[in-house]
């Protein structure tokens, strides 16, 4: 069986990987680098906490888990960061929200700790904490991953089993075929498959739209800021109020937040400045240096939030797999579709998550529910 894979960020590659284990020829089209799209742009948290749902959170705990099963296995344990998180907020609704949070994930047999400010300061001392939060969360399996590198090598892994092929070109359009398979054309030539597999987020709406699918997702913009660092070293994944970090590498803390939903801004300058501003205000000893970069990104967001995974409508041989989480949740997703495709089947545990529940045709512009 020969698969098209659309996209070669962290999705992308996992799909490579886990299809070509399932001796599947694959080819991977993406005209820029590996992972320098939403997932190189990306804050890269391993967590649960986002699953806003019991059976959501349960879907993101196992795919963390299967993460680290993965990293083991492709000889990359060392790009997962399992250092923990620590949440708090000075505000009572979102107080709440996270203890509701928290009470969900000890239901579902995940570990969290209830910290006082005390317990957190001899965690992580140069921390400020102030305004006395109620509470702070700790999860200490959760943390971060060097995104960029993972789905590096998941794709050198892939290509390394002599059936996936890394092609560096454009989609630029799919047409199915009526008995069959697809036509899938790039900038450069076109490519008969058996199958394809849309992974690639941002760009992908243009080619539902092409085979007369309502986009499903927002193209939501993004700033990630890097700035230096030179005070003691931060081990946890910190979500203080209206701002999150953590370290990367000895030298340098990766900031997210300062969202810019309209895309307004003509540049990353003021919410890196915005960004600062924040972090300065939950750390003892700043130390923050002078080199700050602020680098704009686009995600998928799924218009209803959670992962759209699996076959089209009406499009027996074209695929999806789009979600907001993806630097957590794309090896599992990956895995599960892959039996799917494997096996023409239907996986029990993606029912959620199918494009089918949007339902929409392509001139409404409502946003779906689940």
């Amino acid at each position: 069986m020969l698969v098209a894979v659309v996209g070669a960020g962290i999705m992308g590659a996992s799909l490579s990987l886990h299809l070509a284990g399932n001796e599947m020829t694959v080819l991977l089209f993406d005209s820029a680098a590996p992972g320098s799209g939403a997932t190189g742009s990306s804050f890269a948290c391993l967590n649960f906490f986002a699953g806003t749902t019991p059976n959501y959170m349960q879907f993101m705990s196992e795919a963390l888990d299967y993460h680290e099963e993965l990293a083991r296995q492709i000889g990359l344990a060392d790009t997962i960061r399992a250092t923990g998180t620590l949440r708090w907020s000075t505000e009572s609704t979102q107080t709440k929200e996270l203890l509701q949070a928290a009470s969900m994930a000890e239901g579902l047999g995940r570990r969290v700790e209830y910290l006082s400010r005390n317990d957190a300061l001899d965690l992580e001392p140069n921390l400020r904490i102030g305004g006395a939060p109620e509470v702070i969360v700790r999860a200490p399996q959760e943390g971060w991953l060097d995104s960029v590198r993972f789905t590096k090598r998941m794709i050198d892994a892939a290509v390394a089993t002599g059936l996936a092929h890394h092609i560096c070109e454009k989609c630029t359009r799919i047409e199915p075929i009526e008995h069959g398979g697809a036509e899938l054309w790039t900038n450069r030539t076109s490519y008969l498959v058996d199958a394809v597999v849309l992974a690639g987020g941002i760009g992908v709406n243009a080619l539902l739209e092409d085979l007369a699918c309502a986009p499903l997702f927002h193209e939501s913009p993004a700033v990630l800021t890097q700035m230096q660092y030179l005070g003691p070293r931060i081990e946890h994944v910190v979500f203080a109020n209206q701002i999150h970090f953590r370290t990367n590498g000895p030298s340098s803390l990766i900031v997210g937040n300062a969202d810019d939903p309209m895309g307004v801004r003509d540049s990353g300058v003021m919410a890196g400045k915005e960004n600062v501003s924040l972090v300065r205000r939950e750390l003892k000893e700043p130390s923050l240096g002078e080199s700050i970069v602020a680098q704009r990104g686009t995600r998928p967001v799924p218009k209803d939030g959670y992962p759209i995974v699996g076959r089209l409508p009406g499009q027996e041989q074209i695929f999806i797999a789009v979600t907001h989480a993806g630097v957590t949740l794309a090896p599992y997703v990956a895995l599960l579709l892959t039996t799917e495709i494997a096996r023409d089947g239907s996986c029990k545990v993606l029912g959620a998550f199918r494009p089918e529940r949007f339902n929409l045709p392509i001139d409404q512009n409502k946003i779906p529910r689940i």
